[in-house]
């Protein structure tokens, strides 16, 4: 019989569930950790290890999207935007990911959220972005303030100068809609700065 408390139980154990032990110890030995192998690998570089292969690769994948998803909607989001710590929380996930990503959240004239999306995924250090599939949703939901997001691999969120002129151009665009950029949150490890508050 299982155990319903598996609160206590290791991560190589929770994941020799899943795995076979020689692939939890050579996922281990590369990565260091499971966060590290689950949340920051591609399926391609999981297929190498001894033992996982395409299919389980692409389960791993799956269940790790759904974790994210599960601690989300657990995590008592808040329905309004008060501050950069609630955006922060919001897509603490993105602190983990190997490449550049840019989301976008929609508030109402109240700061409730409409909707979220992922705008664009770009590499290593830079991810492309326009002011046209930025703001084409925000038209059609009625967004009357848009928060940016997006997050830096090496883990250190300061704002290069490429962020800085992309946080004015799509200021100024906005603008021009009528639709305010409110901030532009950059995501490091554990950390973040609100580039648009700090000028």
């Amino acid at each position: 019989m299982v155990s319903s408390n598996l609160s206590n139980v290791a991560d190589e154990a929770l994941l020799e569930a899943v795995l076979p032990k020689p692939a939890v110890r050579e996922l281990m030995s590369e990565y260091g950790s499971v966060q590290q192998a689950l949340l920051q690998t591609y399926p391609q570089e999981l297929e190498q290890i001894r033992g996982i292969g395409p299919v389980k690769a692409r389960q791993l994948q799956y269940l790790c999207e759904l974790a994210k998803r599960i601690y989300r909607a657990d995590s008592k989001l808040p329905p309004v935007i008060r501050g950069p710590q609630d955006v922060f929380e919001r897509f603490v996930d993105m602190q983990h990911l190997p490449v550049e990503q840019f989301r976008v959240l929609y508030l109402n004239t109240k700061n409730g959220i409409i909707a979220e999306e992922t705008v664009s995924q770009g590499t290593l250090n830079a991810v492309l972005v326009g002011p046209r599939e930025l703001f084409r949703r925000a038209v059609r939901l009625m967004s009357a303030i848009v928060i940016l997001v997006h997050n830096h691999p090496s883990g250190d969120p300061s704002p290069s100068r490429e962020d800085i002129v992309l946080t004015k151009d799509l200021a100024t665009a906005g603008d021009i809609l009528g639709i305010d950029v409110a901030d532009h949150l950059i995501i490091g490890k554990g950390r973040y700065v609100a580039s648009r508050r700090k000028g």
